[in-house]
């Protein structure tokens, strides 16, 4: 019992401490005193025009559009997070379909150009194909006829190993041999 009339002063004691109060700074509020620019603030939405002629939906076969405008939303609205206000937006306004359906004389001339430059690709490259023919089937006489001057170099040393022999064999046989020529008037045949 002694501890805890001990201890109950102590708590009491501990709860009544006060604490310095903290210093409230008051910030002024700042009245709107001119309008700020909506363009400096934030980006309008950007929206686009697009045409189509007529055409079969995707979804059903059995639905067919007749021509019509699709307005997109290209970019939304959204805050202008640079630092110096500029922006690169374009005006919100639709824009206006393509009448002209003819191609422009510039557009002609490139088409034509590059068809000229298309049919010269394809000649030279059959002419080139026609050489390379010519070439391949010179490469393939040039390895037959080096393939026939071979066997004729290996039948000229074996000729020449032969006669060396049939020399040898002469030259170690008796000079009588050499005593038995034909006449002139027998034939050899």
């Amino acid at each position: 019992m002694k501890r805890l009339l001990l201890t109950l002063p102590v708590i009491l004691l501990a709860a009544c401490a006060s604490r310095t109060p903290r210093k409230i700074v008051v910030v002024p509020a700042f009245a709107p005193s001119s309008s700020v620019d909506e363009a400096t603030v934030r980006r309008p939405e950007e929206v686009r025009q697009y045409r189509f002629g007529r055409y079969v939906d995707p979804g059903s076969r059995l639905v067919m559009h007749e021509a019509h405008p699709v307005y997109r939303i290209e970019r939304t609205a959204g805050w202008n997070l640079r630092p110096d206000g500029s922006t690169k937006s374009t005006p919100a306004l639709a824009t206006a379909p393509v009448t002209s359906t003819s191609p422009d004389d510039a557009v002609v001339a490139e088409i034509n150009k590059q068809k000229a430059a298309t049919k010269a690709f394809t000649e030279q490259a059959v002419t080139l194909n026609l050489r390379l023919s010519g070439l391949t089937e010179a490469v393939t006489q040039t390895k037959k006829m080096a393939e026939q001057q071979l066997l004729q170099q290996r039948d000229i040393a074996a000729l020449k190993s032969r006669l060396n022999a049939v020399e040898t064999e002469r030259a170690a046989t008796p000079s009588n041999a050499a005593s038995k020529t034909p006449a002139a008037t027998e034939e050899k045949w």
